[in-house]
């Protein structure tokens, strides 16, 4: 019998695992096919003898408002490469990683993916300047400005989504998708069901490697991700943890206030329940899909684009809908939190954060280019703490204790070089903590106490007044990306996705490609 879902999932998952537990689960001989749309490896082939590769996937987008660290670059053998920061929310961010990381990307790939990123961004550029040119105007002549405007760049939009989906296909490589080694699906029978957390990797993955998605589709099967992670232990901590509604474009979370005029509310009532639909549509034709016997046959996930397209429009026209409601009411301002030391504080601990943040990008883009250069001789492992950047330096796997003179004097060189550069983010980090202690006994101060749990809450707050305010100018795009009328859905992606690079969050650290299923949850 397979498990029943836990009660604080969303409903409509809850309604697919139920119908799946109640029926015969189709049973299927693993490798006999590809099924996820990709090119897979030739399965004839041990899947133990393959190398699993890393992959690494882009953080989830923050709800709108909520403070977030500034990026600090990874560290570690699973470091994700600091290239990927400009392609945070593109469709081909896991397969772009992978080649990066393996330093495969050929001399077709790469000119093709900066013309992308320079294409992109000089329609970011045009977007914004457009944005900025009506600001001051009134709503009505705003609004027909920018409609005017989303015609005539809107078709060119299409044409860069377009491209990414083709560098999506391009830059995957055969047997290096996250599904190629897996050898467990959501179709097999299983006394104990699947967790959350498993079901939520399958929807990330197939919203990045499956073939023949639209951009809405792909989008919305990683906001499928996002419920099933943020399921809680019941009821109220499910709410708790995402109390926000998920709008448009895809992957933006907000909190409408709880005051709606009526015509709005029923307008997002709708919206949600017929977003709803459409997710349970396409979770459920993933639970299908993944791993049934020939299922590049019989695809329940194929003609999905064609069949859910009139229903992803009217989406977007209960959103656009929304929004001019909105905008007829007065604008409530963005939530903020209140220092209880002088603004002159937010202002330093801003720099002290953009010094501490640039410290720690300089010193791991120099040991990331040291291991680059010396792979092959020797493995730099490292990490950072309060202490400083501690490393390790061993000879490369395989060589063992039977490394030449001049590999042993290339390893030293090597620790020579890596010491140097922790000396060097020591000394900076010294000065950093001397700026901080500075800045505390200040604070203390303003506030007129030596109490240091008085000091500290203080501080704190102010740190986080002084986070947020790094991160304005990309909750403002971020805003406008969801709650301006008149820009079409392209648009829309465009500036939301400049807006997440800008917010610079942390790169989380690769995976290597699942095989077995873990004989726990």
């Amino acid at each position: 019998m397979t498990s029943l879902p836990s009660p604080t999932l969303p409903r409509w998952v809850r309604r697919c695992l139920c119908a799946a537990a109640g029926s015969v689960l189709v049973c299927v001989t693993h490798g006999a096919a590809q099924t996820d749309g990709t090119s897979g490896p030739d399965m004839s082939m041990s899947m133990r003898q393959m190398e699993r590769v890393p992959i690494f996937f882009p953080p989830f987008p923050p709800p709108l408002d909520r403070p977030v660290a500034r990026s600090v670059p990874s560290a570690g053998r699973l470091a994700a490469p600091a290239d990927l920061a400009a392609f945070i929310n593109e469709p081909f961010y896991p397969q772009l990683s992978t080649r990066l990381y393996r330093r495969s990307l050929t001399d077709k790939q790469k000119p093709a993916v900066d013309q992308y990123r320079q294409t992109r961004h000089a329609a970011q550029v045009e977007l914004r300047a457009e944005l900025e040119r009506w600001r001051e105007a009134g709503p009505e002549e705003r609004l027909r400005a920018l409609e005017t405007f989303a015609r005539k760049q809107t078709p060119q939009l299409i044409e860069l989504e377009k491209t990414a989906e083709k560098l999506r296909e391009e830059l995957h490589s055969s047997g290096q998708g996250w599904n190629d080694l897996r050898e467990w699906h959501l179709t097999d029978k299983e006394r104990r069901g699947f967790s959350p957390i498993e079901l939520a990797y399958v929807m990330r993955a197939y919203g990045y490697y499956h073939a023949g998605l639209a951009p809405t589709q792909r989008r919305l099967l990683r906001e499928i991700a996002v419920e099933l992670l943020l399921a809680g232990e019941n009821t109220q901590k499910a709410a708790a943890n995402n109390p926000h509604v998920f709008f448009q474009p895809e992957l933006s979370r907000v909190a409408f206030p709880a005051d709606l005029p009526a015509e709005v509310g029923a307008i997002l009532a709708t919206y949600q329940t017929k977003k709803s639909l459409l997710k349970k549509e396409l979770f459920e034709a993933v639970r299908r899909q993944d791993g049934a016997a020939l299922g590049f046959l019989r695809s329940p996930l194929r003609g999905l684009v064609t069949k859910q397209a009139a229903a992803l429009v009217e989406l977007e026209t209960l959103a656009e809908r929304i929004r001019v409601g909105l905008a007829q009411q007065p604008p409530a301002p963005p939530p903020a939190t209140r220092s209880p030391l002088p603004a002159a504080f937010t202002e330093r601990i801003v720099r002290l954060l953009r010094k501490r943040d640039e410290t720690e990008r300089q010193a791991v883009t120099a040991v990331e280019a040291l291991r680059g250069a010396r792979r092959t001789t020797a493995q730099i492992s490292y990490r950072f703490d309060e202490t400083g950047l501690k490393f390790v330096v061993v000879p490369a796997r395989g060589r063992g204790g039977s490394s030449s003179p001049e590999d042993a004097q290339k390893i030293e060189s090597l620790r020579a070089a890596m010491t140097g550069i922790a000396d060097q983010y020591g000394r900076k980090m010294v000065e950093l903590i001397n700026e901080r202690d500075v800045i505390r006994r200040d604070a203390g101060a303003a506030l007129g106490t030596t109490n240091v749990a008085t000091i500290d809450a203080a501080l704190a707050t102010a740190n986080r007044v002084a986070i947020q305010t790094q991160n304005e100018i990309a909750y403002r795009d971020y805003r406008i990306a969801v709650f301006q009328p008149g820009l079409s859905p392209e648009q829309r992606r465009l500036l939301f996705d400049a807006a997440i690079e800008e917010l610079g969050l942390p790169l989380p650290p690769g995976e290597l490609q699942p095989t077995r299923r873990g004989s726990t949850w």
